[in-house]
């Protein structure tokens, strides 16, 4: 049932069948959606976590905040979880509600900054988890850009990686951030104008749609956001 709506076209048109059903038995089958061999539906198990959690939230305000944490336990090296597709359901989640976006922005910001005197060492050495912070940041910037500038430095810092997906999302998400950023602002147009060039391609996720983009693409859109 929670694939088949994930799968649904046009989206999220399918996700209005889950809407009879308990937020609380959804998140099991969501977990197991993130894992799903198509990539396409198992972000969009990511955003269905924000359109649950929420709903949880909004009946158990604590269960909510347990998922968060249940997160925050896959991410850490002690679990011994491989956390697929976590980072990515987090920033949904976030984007999603307001509450919980205020309380655990600051979580979700450390597991891209290698030292946070608040959370401890957090930082995602794992490449495609990090990867998946700085495409969970952007969702939220997008949403809430207020909340996602303190990572600004990290997301700067994001556009020398390696990865071609890590540098495209750390460019798409410093758009929103680009006019709150005040004096730091410079730093992170700089950043953008040095991959300016930088046609790698990678796949965004937005709004339900895999779109096949590139770095410099990205970079240029974020430097047109006033």
């Amino acid at each position: 049932m929670v694939r088949k709506a994930l799968r649904t076209e046009p989206w999220p048109a399918g996700l209005s069948t889950l809407d009879r059903e308990p937020p609380r038995t959804l998140i099991g089958p969501l977990f197991a959606c993130l894992l799903d061999p198509d990539r396409l539906t198992a972000l969009r198990a990511a955003s269905a976590f924000g359109v649950v959690v929420s709903r949880l939230f909004d009946a158990d305000p604590a269960a909510a905040r347990q998922v968060l944490r249940d997160f925050m336990w896959r991410l850490n090296d002690e679990s011994g979880n491989v956390a697929w597709g976590i980072p990515e359901a987090f920033g949904e989640i976030l984007a999603a509600q307001e509450t919980l976006a205020m309380e655990f922005h600051r979580v979700l910001a450390a597991y891209i900054h290698e030292r946070d005197c608040e959370t401890g060492d957090t930082f995602l050495d794992l490449c495609p988890l990090r990867r998946g912070a700085y495409w969970a940041l952007g969702r939220l910037a997008h949403a809430r850009p207020k909340l996602v500038l303190p990572a600004l430095p990290g997301l700067v810092a994001a556009l020398g990686e390696d990865d071609p997906e890590s540098r495209g999302f750390a460019a798409w998400a410093l758009g929103p951030l680009l006019p709150l950023a005040g004096e730091h602002a410079g730093d992170a147009r700089a950043g953008l104008a040095k991959i300016a060039s930088d046609n790698s391609p990678f796949e965004l996720y937005e709004d339900g749609v895999l779109t096949l983009t590139s770095v410099t693409a990205q970079a240029a859109r974020a430097l047109q956001e006033k």
